[in-house]
């Protein structure tokens, strides 16, 4: 759960009224001393209190030998100390009743040492037994930067002024989430606050996040972010009405699979960590990019847009091959571009040339230089036509005076606009002055046709993400805690009752133990049929002989029967008998799962089935509790399966599948996996056709 924010709250962090650096140094250009230098040149208007008994003066300002001896309580401590002297600190610190201790100090956890992991236990559980917050250890600090308040060393802050702007960050890398802020404050992002926040012994970037959701001042939240301790913090937060409208950009490192313990499961072998992030990230609206210009890009569109884009857009070129290029890469994102039609494509029609075209891509061609009025006006329909839901502008090569003139009249158009508009600008020289003209009329301008694209993608499944995030508002963030009690298997007969317990259909079947018994329950269920040996010690049966499949007759079933009995008596184990069972022929083969994830705890997996799971290696997840329109939008994220091929029908049952599932996990929390192997989608009904269960002892 969430550390306690009070007293002071989210002022209290980022707004201390006084801040006292422990170890500043009285060489300003150290580590130790850049933050008094920081301090002092941003404007920091609160009382800094140098704390180090070998000086008496820091930057000029009075030097205390310990914390103990300031005049007051500071609101925040800084840390900069070697590693062995910072526990004791920390706790004369919290002893004095500071509220938020940052440890810039380094040598704790990240240097794998079994030391500096326990240190930071115990600054945790200090941190606790004071209702306090510590950020860090190995913190680069923070920033609020509308009150001056520049608490770090990060070069960053060597700049003479910084931007103030409605964006905050959260990092998990001090160097490269400075770095990124330099970048963000380069191309013009107004910053807000910013927090380092280290090895997280105690307050986590999900913490911090909640303290920004909560900020009225923070507009957008951006984040470098490795892993999270606890993940289900997030989904605290995204199931509330602020944290839903949240724009939220991640840059996700650590993307190579961590590797799940493959236990006795497909789903466990296919189970990677970063798809459960994507998924999560899906799940909760989270525009998680893998670019630092992707980053650049979707953090600035979304801080100055009014209005998100939906998936139609119209776009109007200069250039038919931009245009066909633009077309390609918006197919890729999952966007439209529907066809003109009406007044729009006859006015258009109006105004370009013959070996122009109306349809979508508009190549209003070159010729645009010589009717700045036509390219006007051509613009204002794309803008005013109630089937778009975005226009996308691709100038090529315009320069100087002539491009800062079409730049006026295309923010001229938009003005009044309530359809977002984004303007591609490719090639051409001296573009500052008509850049300029974009920023201050808050247009999104790129260079990179694509980049514009995929930025627009982005920000409409976060759009899109909303209603399924509604939709969740009222589920639990937290399922019931894993339980260590439970069966440490259970064979497919019994699995597939507990799966029909919760409405998920499957085939008709018999356990027999004889081959007399075998025959009656073929001869009832109806040929053709499969016999598979049921056995709590033998979790994959094909790979052994354990499953005979298009048994056609009485013979047939005799002859598997006492075959895969065989089977189990070479292989001496545990025999409960042969499953004989309707088999289905016919069908998509889809799987779905269950796995506890480490970050995130109990995830719902939905994937690629049949013998292929593992060669495909296609699979998608979302967390239970699983709301129904998270379990439809699960439908969408295979890459190698098409959701739009599913009939209504289909999609329904599917869907009450993956609710049957998340439904049965909540109410047994042994379950460690569950894979639902092959689930068969067939023209008139969806049949779970084989299952694995494993409890805690597997």
């Amino acid at each position: 759960m969430y550390p306690s924010l009070e007293p002071g709250g989210v002022t209290g962090v980022f707004t201390p009224a006084s801040i006292a650096v422990i170890g500043a140094s009285a060489d300003l250009n150290r580590i130790s001393g850049l933050p008094v230098k920081y301090l002092q040149k941003h404007g920091y208007e609160g009382e800094i209190y140098p704390v180090n008994p070998n000086h008496d003066e820091v930057g000029g300002l009075q030097s205390y030998p310990r914390v103990s001896d300031l005049p007051e309580t500071p609101d925040l401590a800084m840390v900069i100390l070697p590693a062995r002297l910072v526990l004791d600190v920390v706790s004369e610190c919290l002893e004095t009743g500071v509220e938020t201790v940052l440890i810039v100090s380094s040598g704790f956890s990240e240097t794998g040492d079994e030391v500096g992991s326990a240190a930071e236990r115990e600054l945790r559980d200090m941190a606790e037994r004071y209702d306090a917050r510590v950020i860090g250890p190995n913190s680069q600090g923070l920033i609020n930067v509308k009150e001056h308040v520049t608490a770090s060393f990060t070069p960053a802050l060597k700049r003479e002024s910084l931007i103030p702007g409605d964006v905050s960050f959260v990092t998990q890398s001090g160097a490269f989430g400075g770095a990124l802020t330099t970048m963000i404050q380069d191309d013009e992002i107004g910053l807000n606050r910013w927090v380092a926040t280290g090895n997280e012994a105690h307050l986590e970037s999900l913490d911090v996040l909640r303290m920004l959701a909560e900020d009225d001042s923070t507009e957008v939240v951006a984040g470098y972010i490795e892993g999270f301790v606890d993940g289900r913090k997030l989904l605290e937060l995204k199931r509330t009405d602020v944290g839903i409208e949240l724009p939220i950009v991640f840059l996700k490192v650590g993307r190579s699979d961590r590797g799940k313990a493959a236990a006795g499961s497909h789903t466990g072998k296919v189970a990677g960590s970063q798809r459960v992030y994507d998924g999560v990230f899906r799940e909760t609206g989270v525009m998680a990019v893998d670019d630092v210009y992707e980053f650049i890009d979707v953090t600035r569109t979304v801080s100055i847009l009014d209005r998100l884009p939906g998936p139609r857009l119209g776009v109007i070129t200069t250039s038919g091959g931009a245009g066909v290029h633009i077309a390609d890469v918006a197919a890729e994102e999952g966007l439209d571009l529907p066809e003109l039609a009406g007044e729009t494509r006859e006015r258009i029609e109006e105004f370009i040339p013959d070996y122009g075209s109306a349809v979508n891509p508009v190549d209003i061609t070159a010729q645009v230089v010589n009717s700045p009025e036509a390219f006007k006006e051509c613009l204002r329909l794309l803008l005013a036509d109630d089937a778009l839901d975005a226009v996308v502008l691709q100038i090529t090569n315009a320069t100087g005076d002539q491009a800062e003139r079409y730049a006026e009249f295309v923010t001229s158009a938009a003005a009044n606009s309530e359809t977002p508009l984004f303007v591609v600008w490719t090639g051409g020289i001296n573009k500052k002055a008509g850049k300029s003209v974009y920023r201050e009329a808050d247009v999104p301008v790129f260079e990179n046709p694509a980049a514009a694209i995929r930025t627009i993608g982005t920000l409409n499944r976060f759009k899109r993400s909303k209603e399924r995030l509604y939709d969740a508002i009222d589920l639990p963030a937290r399922p019931p805690a894993p339980e260590n009690k439970g069966p440490e298997i259970i064979t497919e007969t019994r699995g597939k009752q507990l799966l029909a317990d919760y409405g998920v259909p499957i085939p008709d079947e018999r356990l027999v133990t004889s081959a007399s018994e075998a025959v009656a329950a073929a001869d009832n269920i109806g040929y053709p049929v499969v016999a598979k040996l049921v056995s709590p010690e033998v979790n994959h049966r094909d790979r052994i002989g354990g499953i005979s499949t298009g048994i056609a007759s009485a013979s047939e079933v005799k002859e598997a029967f006492e075959r895969i009995r065989a089977v189990g008596a070479d292989r001496a184990v545990t025999v409960e008998g042969v499953s004989i069972q309707q088999q289905v022929n016919s069908g998509i083969e889809l799987s779905l799962g269950i796995v506890v994830d480490d970050d995130f705890g109990p995830m719902v997996m939905f994937g690629r089935g049949g013998v292929d799971i593992e060669s495909v290696d296609d699979v998608a997840f979302r967390t239970i509790p699983t709301a129904r329109a998270q379990a439809d939008g699960l439908l969408e994220d295979l890459k190698t399966f098409e959701a739009s091929t599913l009939s209504e029908d289909q999609r329904e049952a599917l869907v009450d599948t993956i609710i049957g599932l998340s439904d049965l996990y909540l109410d047994n929390p042994w379950i460690r996996e569950a894979d639902i192997n092959p689930i068969l989608v067939g023209p008139d009904e969806v049949v779970a056709v084989d299952s694995l269960f494993l409890g805690p002892g597997q």
